[in-house]
């Protein structure tokens, strides 16, 4: 497995020897893990605009 970065596939070996998992794997894994995370924030960033415009429109409609 080919890692741009030097200490990056330091890490994925030392974490691929401790695991007992194929760096193939262990980077697979980091990867979806963190698009995971990149989706629940995405969603949590949507949802929180919506509270802005839902309280934007609440406080203009009652004069604040």
């Amino acid at each position: 497995m080919r890692v741009i970065d030097r200490q990056l596939r330091q890490k994925v070996k030392r974490a691929s020897k401790k695991m007992g998992l194929p760096e193939r794997e262990v980077v697979e894994r980091a990867v979806s893990s963190y698009l995971g995370s990149l989706e629940d924030v995405a969603a949590l960033q949507k949802e929180l605009r919506m509270w802005d415009i839902l309280s934007a429109r609440t406080m203009q409609k009652y004069d604040f």
